[in-house]
C-alpha cells in the first residue's frame, strides 16, 4: 500500500494494524464517528485494483512455471540421453511412463491440482464481477450465502489431500521396501532353478562376512491402475567354490581365485489392457539395458506365447528376455553362463 494512502486513512481516524501477504491491509479504529474509508461504490472498486494486479501477476508466474516444467519434461523424455549410451532411444520408455501416470498418487495429485485450479478460477471470476460492478457505480453481485456445495468441495479436497499423503507414503515404502522372496505375490523363477550348477545366496556361504542386513535376494512391489499386478524380483547367487574374485561367466577352475556369481532380475506385469503388453515389455527391456553395451534384439515365436524378444551383447555375459501372453508380461535380465532362450519352458511358467 502506498504511504500516502495509508496516511490518508490515519488522518481519517483509522490505525494501520498490518497486512496479509501484502494483499489485504488491516485497519482498525476506536472512534465510532470515524468516517467510512470507501463511501461510494467506485472507490470501493478502485480499492480492489491492487488485488486484481497481484492475482494477474501470480497467474502469469504460474503459467510460466507450468511452461518451464512442461519443457523440462519434454526435454527429459525426448532429447536427454546419457553420454555413455551407445544406443539411445528417447521414446522407448513412454509405455512405462504411461503406467507411472496412472499410479494412484499421480492421479490424486492431478485431482488436487484440478481442484485448486477450479477454486482459483471461481475466485478470480467473482473478483472480476465484483470489480466491474463497483467501478461502474453498481452494487456488487449479491452473495449466495453459505452453501452445502462449498462445504462439500472443501471436504472433498481435504479427503483427496489425505489420500495423496497416504498414497505417497505407500509409494515410497514400495520403492524402498525389500520383500522376502517367499512373500512374492506372484510366480517367479528362482536363480538356482535356472542354473545347472549349485549357487547359493551370500548368507548361506560358509565363513563369509555378513552383508549387514542388505538382502541381495528380494522383491519389490509397484502398482498402477493400468498394471494392477506389478512386481520386480532381484536375485544374486554365488558358487560354493572358494575365491575372492567375482566372475559372471564361469568358474575359474585353474587357479581357484574366481567365484561364479550369476544374477537374475525379473519384472512381471499383469496389465489391464492386453494391447500394452508388447510396448511395456520393450520399455522395460530398455530400462534394464546397460547403456554402455551394444545390444542385439531378436524376436522369436514360442507355442503358447504372444511374443518372445531376446537381447544379447557381444561379450556374452548379459542377456535380456521379454515374454508375453495376453495381458501378462515378464522381462528378465540375466548375467551368467546359461542361455535364456534354451530355458524358455522354465521362464514361461511366470505367466
Amino acid at each position: 500500500m502506498p504511504v500516502q494512502e495509508r496516511e490518508l486513512f490515519e488522518e481519517a481516524g483509522w490505525q494501520y494494524l498490518g497486512s496479509v501477504s501484502d494483499v489485504y491491509y488491516l485497519f482498525y479504529t476506536a472512534d465510532p464517528y470515524a468516517g467510512e474509508l470507501y463511501s461510494d461504490q467506485v472507490s470501493r472498486g478502485i480499492s480492489l485494483e491492487p488485488i486484481r494486479k497481484r492475482i494477474a501477476a501470480c497467474r502469469r508466474r504460474r503459467w510460466a512455471g507450468y511452461a518451464i516444467l512442461a519443457a523440462l519434461l519434454v526435454w527429459a523424455m525426448f532429447f536427454y540421453s546419457s553420454e555413455y549410451d551407445i544406443q539411445p532411444d528417447r521414446a522407448a520408455r513412454l509405455p512405462l511412463q504411461l503406467l507411472i501416470l496412472f499410479r494412484p498418487n499421480a492421479l490424486l495429485l492431478a485431482a488436487c491440482m484440478i481442484g485448486i485450479w477450479v477454486q482459483s478460477v471461481q475466485d478470480s471470476r467473482l473478483l472480476h464481477r465484483t470489480y466491474q460492478a463497483l467501478i461502474q457505480g453498481l452494487a456488487p453481485p449479491p452473495s449466495k450465502g453459505p452453501r452445502k456445495a462449498i462445504l462439500c468441495q472443501k471436504a472433498a479436497f481435504l479427503v483427496l489431500l489425505a489420500l495423496l499423503v497416504v498414497s505417497n507414503a505407500a509409494q515410497v515404502w514400495s520403492r524402498w521396501a525389500r520383500i522376502p522372496l517367499e512373500n512374492v505375490p506372484g510366480r517367479y523363477v528362482s536363480l538356482q532353478s535356472l542354473e545347472q550348477q549349485t549357487v547359493l545366496p551370500w548368507e548361506e556361504l560358509p565363513d563369509q562376512p555378513s552383508l549387514d542386513g542388505k538382502a541381495e535376494n528380494y522383491a519389490q512391489l509397484d502398482f498402477s491402475l493400468l498394471a494392477p499386478g506389478w512386481y520386480t524380483v532381484t536375485q544374486k547367487g554365488y558358487s560354493p567354490q572358494s575365491g575372492s574374485q567375482l566372475n559372471y561367466c564361469s568358474p575359474d577352475t585353474e587357479n581357484g581365485e574366481a567365484r561364479y556369481t550369476p544374477s537374475l532380475d525379473a519384472t512381471c506385469f499383469d496389465l489391464l489392457l492386453p494391447a500394452l503388453a508388447r510396448p511395456v515389455a520393450q520399455a522395460q527391456m530398455d530400462l534394464y539395458r546397460l547403456v554402455n553395451l551394444k545390444w542385439t534384439y531378436e524376436q522369436d515365436a514360442w507355442p503358447g506365447l504372444d511374443f518372445v524378444i531376446h537381447a544379447t551383447e557381444p561379450d556374452g555375459v548379459w542377456q535380456m528376455l521379454a515374454i508375453g501372453k495376453g495381458s501378462c508380461v515378464a522381462v528378465f535380465r540375466y548375467a551368467g553362463q546359461e542361455d535364456l532362450k534354451a530355458r524358455l519352458p522354465l521362464l514361461a511358467q511366470t505367466l
